[in-house]
């Protein structure tokens, strides 16, 4: 065999060999993501409410918590089979409040994130948020995300009346990842208003 017949083999065997590493890496990255515990998955980040999270978006992206450092952070959780008179007005007032402040000038991001845990048809759960909030991108993630990231932003992640019930607060988070406070749906958008007035005071 001639020298470069033996160098090309070497090479193909170097090659195939990452390949496999490569391939074994990859899906045991997949595997964590999908199968790791919480503290694998999310992080509090030293915030006695929130932290770190793994979402996608509409478009199948992947964003972080850190994709929103500079902008105020508003986070909740909702299962696209409530029932709209249940649902809807908390989404309607934080689509409200969310574009009162922007006409402030402030940076505010919602995300509303699915408690889907199943097969979702993406079209549905989008149609079902900007439906009442026109001005709010919804995301989604897998089940274990889903069930260590409510942990972490105190929602409950249980099931009534064939949905998975949704957070009773909305959840803020400063620009600088720390955790604002925590505010009921039930109030009213000139109270949310207020209160994240509060919140962004200088201190």
């Amino acid at each position: 065999m001639g020298e470069k017949s033996r160098q090309v083999r070497v090479w193909s065997l170097v090659i195939g060999v990452l390949i496999i590493v490569a391939g074994s890496l990859g899906y045991g990255g997949f595997y964590l993501a999908s199968h790791a515990g919480s503290g694998l998955l999310v992080q509090s980040e030293g915030n006695p409410v929130g932290g770190s999270f793994r979402v996608a978006s509409m478009g199948g992206s992947i964003v972080t918590e850190g994709d929103f450092r500079g902008s105020w952070l508003i986070v909740w959780f909702v299962d696209p089979r409530c029932p709209s008179e249940r649902c809807y007005p908390a989404l309607r007032r934080l689509d409200e409040t969310v574009m009162a402040l922007r006409t402030e000038g402030r940076s505010v991001t919602p995300l509303v994130v699915s408690l889907e845990t199943g097969e979702m048809d993406l079209d549905d759960w989008q149609a079902y948020v900007t439906h009442a909030a026109p001005h709010i991108l919804p995301f989604y993630a897998s089940y274990s995300m889903i069930k260590a990231m409510t942990a972490l932003y105190h929602a409950p992640f249980k099931q009534e009346a064939g949905y998975y019930i949704p957070a009773p607060n909305f959840v803020v988070m400063n620009p600088q990842g720390r955790y604002a406070g925590s505010l009921s749906t039930d109030l009213g958008q000139a109270e949310l208003l207020e209160h994240f007035h509060a919140f962004m005071m200088p201190r």
